[in-house]
């Protein structure tokens, strides 16, 4: 940081990026040298009259032998200073000048080389030099290319030079980067990218860093002793009965289930599982019935058999699959639950490219979209007490893909014939708990009643003045430090302050904070090599850096108050209160029970109604990913559960002890038929022999 400027261009590489790379080439040339070498002591090639290649060979030899001196160099410049400090490694692009003419006289060789070992050999030659050769010389290429994709990949193709806002610069940058996901693809997911490019290339504006300074920043990032971030704040009130852990473990089940055959092979390891699998797929449609309505599966319908594999101890039936995933629109399946006498649609999480880009529409335009430009939600009234109601634009768009997908098919009226009386409940997790969130408020026009278990649901869905509508109807559930339930705008936005401020205040080299961040990834113990930086340690335990604070900001609970921040990072500072101050806040959708293990807890595990504005910071720890993964949700329900001496059984969603009475919170007329008790026979069909 910042980055490095040479032959008249910034690149996507810093100064003291060279350590390990250098390192690297000096290993790999000299494994080529003592390869090479070994040649001319086993095959002599002047003892060879077949060809003549000694002055190539050696001159290759003279080549490398410069190149590994210039890279150790290298090596040493690059890790000379600290992250902000670039003046002790400025020689390093007179270096660069210098290998540029060195590397075309190695090509130039290697092209010589070639030629001469692909020559045939006399018909009268004995000598077996030439295959020896040919492996020598193909490695050399192999080298070649692999600084040559090095150079393409650190080439930063937008001329900087002519552009003096520095958003314009970093827009233009990740457009072109993200220009290879849109290959083959519609107009849709062209201005999806673009709107990803910006907001990605927002983070980046008003600051000159490269892709190593942010791992280094958020390493010391994480094992800052000056973190400081907003404590979880209890939040009493009166709750639907109906929210319930054993409700949210049972249905937990059925938004894990959903992700299809990879996680069921996933979590099903070995060959019996797998040989279930098989047995079970349906390739090109072979079997047909129109029980099941399949929209889209692969050719084998393997999705739909790893969902009912999951489910073949469960009271079900399949009734509804649609597994396609383009923009905007998620799978999702639609059953009947005769355990809990409900009838549900789940809806799969991010899974794929297209998940992810509705994840990261995140432009001041995508971000969020007023609710009354929707036509079903502007026709809310409970929507128009409090004020603007604003949403996340990807999931509302995913939202009403859903919801068009089930009217179009009738999907809810069919069941609620079929199943009368039965519970209508919408569950997901990840996006698809944002989503489910979303789709509920569509369908609560028509089922006033309709109940929706959002896990690990995305910290950035509805703005404050949604929030109390969805509490009467989501229940959201949240695990320990999971880092998807925290993500918003203006969450990004202050943790790229505190990173900032970091790299200010640290005072070592970047390759020493990148070999103690992943040592301590993968080790526990503290890493004792002095001081980061200037301050004395807080808690050793926790620190990347054992002796040394770094003078890191705090968050204050619900703002985007900073402390403590470095003077070279006040800019950025500034830069970021002028974007989330045009910003609209969202949050995490309905009422949230947070769950997480706590050693101080004689059950070990924590449980409590908190409030969805403090998660508005992002808490960088080692369970901040796999907090997020379902089999770590239902595994902290359970523990939650036994903890509590509950047992884990599923209360009758239609039952009076659950908060509702007879002929209330149902999906579907009280006059249709009764709904069947005997195990559920789930086939796949053919989308085009169903009569739906």
């Amino acid at each position: 940081m910042p980055s490095l400027v040479a032959f008249g261009r910034k690149w996507n590489i810093a100064s003291d990026d060279f350590v390990f790379p250098e390192i690297t080439e000096v290993l790999v040339r000299l494994s080529w040298m003592a390869f090479a070498f070994a040649v001319f002591i086993l095959h002599f090639p002047l003892s060879c009259s077949g060809k003549d290649m000694t002055m190539s060979l050696l001159a290759l030899l003279i080549v490398n032998g410069v190149t590994i001196v210039l890279a150790f160099v290298m090596a040493g410049i690059s890790s000379r200073g600290t992250i902000m400090n670039t003046y002790p490694r400025r020689h390093i692009a007179t270096l660069l000048y210098i290998r540029v003419p060195l590397y075309v006289l190695e090509l130039a060789l290697t092209i010589v080389s070639t030629v001469g070992a692909l020559a045939p050999d006399p018909p009268d030659s004995t000598c077996h030099f030439s295959n020896i050769l040919k492996v020598t010389v193909g490695l050399e290429w192999i080298m070649i290319l692999c600084m040559l994709i090095g150079m393409l990949i650190v080439f930063n193709p937008v001329d900087e030079s002519d552009v003096e806002d520095s958003t314009i610069i970093a827009r233009r940058i990740w457009s072109r980067r993200f220009r290879i996901f849109t290959i083959r693809r519609g107009e849709s997911m062209r201005t999806a990218m673009d709107d990803v490019a910006n907001v990605v290339g927002s983070f980046f504006a008003d600051v000159d860093i490269v892709f190593s300074d942010v791992l280094a920043g958020l390493f010391l990032t994480i094992h800052s002793p000056a973190n400081v971030y907003p404590p979880l704040v209890p939040k009493n009130g009166d709750r639907p009965e109906w929210m319930t852990l054993e409700n949210a473990l049972h249905f937990a089940h059925f938004a894990s289930c959903v992700y299809g055959w990879p996680t069921y092979l996933l979590h099903n390891l070995g060959i019996r599982p797998a040989y279930k699998l098989f047995r079970r797929l349906q390739c090109c449609g072979r079997l047909r019935c129109d029980q099941v309505l399949v929209i889209e599966d692969n050719c084998c319908f393997c999705n739909t058999a790893a969902f009912t594999l999951f489910n073949e101890d469960k009271n079900i039936d399949l009734f509804f699959v649609s597994f396609r995933n383009q923009l905007y629109e998620v799978p999702f399946v639609v059953l009947a639950d005769h355990e809990s006498r409900s009838i549900v649609i789940t809806i799969r999480g991010s899974c794929s490219l297209v998940d992810l880009v509705t994840d990261l529409c995140l432009d001041d335009e995508v971000l969020s979209v007023d609710v009354d430009a929707d036509p079903l939600l502007r026709t809310d009234p409970s929507l128009d007490g409090e004020g603007e109601v604003r949403v996340h634009r990807g999931m509302l768009m995913s939202a009403r893909y859903v919801y068009d997908t089930l009217r179009k098919h009738q999907v809810l009226e069919d069941l609620a014939v079929l199943n009368t009386g039965y519970q209508l409940v919408v569950c997901g997790h990840s996006l698809g708990a944002g989503v489910a969130s979303l789709v509920t408020l569509l369908l609560k026009q028509d089922y006033p009643n309709v109940r929706c278990f959002a896990f690990a649901p995305p910290g950035c869905v509805i703005t404050e003045n949604g929030l109390h509508e969805l509490e009467e109807h989501v229940f959201g559930i949240v695990a320990g430090d999971d880092l998807v339930s925290r993500i918003s705008f203006h969450a990004l936005h202050r943790l790229r302050v505190k990173v900032a401020a970091e790299l200010d205040a640290c005072t070592k080299a970047k390759y020493e904070i990148l070999i103690r961040g992943i040592f301590r990834l993968f080790f526990t113990t503290a890493w004792e090599s002095g001081p980061l930086s200037g301050e004395s340690i807080l808690n050793d335990r926790v620190n990347l850096i054992p002796e040394g604070g770094a003078a890191a900001n705090g968050s204050t609970y619900g703002t985007a108050a900073a402390v403590a921040i470095p003077s070279s990072a006040t800019a950025i500072t500034l830069a970021t209160a002028q974007r989330l101050s045009s910003r609209v806040q969202l949050y995490a959708p309905g009422k949230l029970l947070h769950i997480a293990e706590d050693e101080s807890k004689e059950d070990g595990v924590a449980c409590e109604w908190i409030d969805p504005k403090c998660l508005s910071d992002i808490i960088l720890t080692a369970s901040a990913i796999t907090d997020h993964l379902p089999k770590n949700i239902e595994r902290l329900l359970e523990k939650v559960i036994a903890a509590k001496g509950t047992p884990v059984v599923v209360p009758s969603a239609g039952s009076e002890d659950s908060g509702s009475s007879p002929g209330t919170n149902r999906a579907g007329p009280a006059n249709a038929s009764s709904a069947r008790t005997t195990p559920p026979r789930v086939v796949v069909t053919q989308p085009r022999a169903s009569s739906r």
